[in-house]
């Protein structure tokens, strides 16, 4: 099991994903922060992203209790890691690890 660099701080901080590419012109897709970390986040979403993918996360919920210097961003480019279906509360989200990407 890969060790991670980055120690994970706790959240619930609702985030709305979207396509960097103007070619896919989707709806944005809405989910929940779960954990962040300097290096990334993990997050549930309503949809499967394919490992890879460049993504625009935004934080639309609150930000208390989440400070900048152990890893938060209210807005962010992030890479798939992973996507894999979960039940979360009788429905199917996708627990997505996410990438911080430098710009």
């Amino acid at each position: 099991m890969e060790k991670r660099e980055n120690k994970r701080h706790d959240s619930d901080t609702a985030v709305l994903c979207s396509f960097l590419s103007t070619l896919r012109c989707a709806e944005p897709v809405d989910g929940t922060m779960k954990n962040y970390g300097c290096g990334g986040m993990y997050a549930e979403l309503r949809v499967h992203f394919k490992a890879g993918t460049i993504l625009v996360v935004r934080s639309t919920g609150s930000p208390s209790g989440c400070p900048s210097k152990n890893g938060y961003r209210s807005i962010s480019l992030a890479e798939v890691k992973g996507s894999e279906p979960k039940p979360v509360r009788g429905d199917i989200r996708y627990g997505t690890g996410l990438r911080y990407l430098m710009m």
